[in-house]
């Protein structure tokens, strides 16, 4: 049986790379290129079936990263609320990314939440990398209506359909392929989906159906890299970089990556989301995906432990969950 194959975009949007035909369906499933992804079964069973070598050390730190409480959301702040969810102010304008706030179906969380979800309020924008649990949380978005009726979420194609439910029917949506910027936004402000080397799924049989991808914010010439999930890639990266320029500040995965057989299709270790972090040219580096919720083998404070030695120390920045990084660090 011969595959299916064809490009897709949403055609209302503005396409950023001039050469780019549009991201690839083989039979309905989105695909990083022509050639199908293996499920790799056999390392999952081997995962789950073989003794963790650090499953002493992974217990003893599972709660070891710090929490600070947030009292009050300021202007111009980046906050780190745990995970892959950052609160970004940028001149009074609000982006949530990811927004998963409570425990999952398989993990529950081993930090507390850093803040009330009642402060959490004039939210403009929440931002979608992809629709794993882990990362989209239908019950987390549902929060936040009550306080952000107004809001509007910035998809990757095909992701819409999880929001036709009630309440997250009523939610303003926009859905973008890879390069392609969501239109109408405030004053000054500019969000272009791009690419990721990574996968969905949320059921058993709908694998791929849903695209994924990491995001670019910008106002008034600085940018803020937001990656979602990524698998180590060079070129896909040295395209976001020739395509986009380099960003200000990269918000990038430094955890679930052990074992690494098991993981390196999927996620990025510390040392190649520095290495990624380079090709990019960013200027300060905010670890995230990890400490959270235990989703692989390593112990928690390992990711730190590894991203300080191979990032430099005035580039940098780590963040309890909680901690804020004001803007005027980088902007002036």
């Amino acid at each position: 049986m011969s595959n299916h194959i064809k490009y897709e975009l949403n055609n209302n949007l503005p396409l950023l790379k001039a050469d780019y035909s549009g991201n690839i369906l083989v039979n309905g499933r989105f695909s990083k290129d022509l050639v199908k992804k293996k499920t790799h079964l056999f390392k999952t069973i081997r995962w789950l079936v073989k003794r963790n070598p650090q499953k002493e050390e992974l217990a003893k730190e599972k709660s070891i990263i710090k929490v600070n409480k947030i009292n009050s959301f300021e202007d111009n702040k980046i906050y780190w609320l745990g995970h892959s969810c950052f609160y970004i102010n940028i001149a009074g304008i609000s982006f949530i990314t990811d927004p998963v706030f409570f425990d999952l179906i398989t993990n529950k969380r081993d930090t507390a939440l850093p803040f009330n979800i009642k402060d959490l309020k004039n939210i403009s924008y929440i931002l979608i990398s992809h629709d794993h649990y882990d990362h989209l949380s239908i019950k987390s978005i549902s929060s936040l209506l009550e306080n952000n009726p107004d809001m509007e979420a910035l998809l990757p194609l095909k992701t819409s359909e999880l929001f036709n439910s009630c309440p997250l029917k009523w939610i303003s949506r926009q859905e973008a392929g890879w390069y392609q910027s969501y239109i109408y936004l405030k004053d000054n402000v500019r969000v272009t989906f791009l690419p990721s080397d990574h996968w969905c799924r949320r059921g058993l049989f709908d694998q791929n159906k849903r695209l994924w991808g990491s995001f670019m914010i910008e106002h008034k010439g600085h940018k803020i890299f937001f990656a979602g999930d990524t698998a180590y890639n060079e070129e896909m990266y040295k395209d976001i970089k020739n395509t986009m320029g380099s960003p200000d500040i990269c918000l990038m995965p430094i955890g679930s990556y052990s074992p690494y057989y098991m993981m390196r299709d999927h996620h990025i270790n510390p040392e190649e989301a520095a290495a990624l972090f380079e090709i990019l040219g960013g200027k300060k580096f905010i670890p995230m995906h990890y400490g959270t919720y235990t989703m692989s083998s390593e112990p928690a404070g390992e990711p730190v432990r590894r991203i300080k030695k191979v990032i430099d120390k005035d580039k940098l920045v780590l963040l309890e969950i909680g901690g804020g990084f004001p803007l005027e660090a980088i902007y002036g």
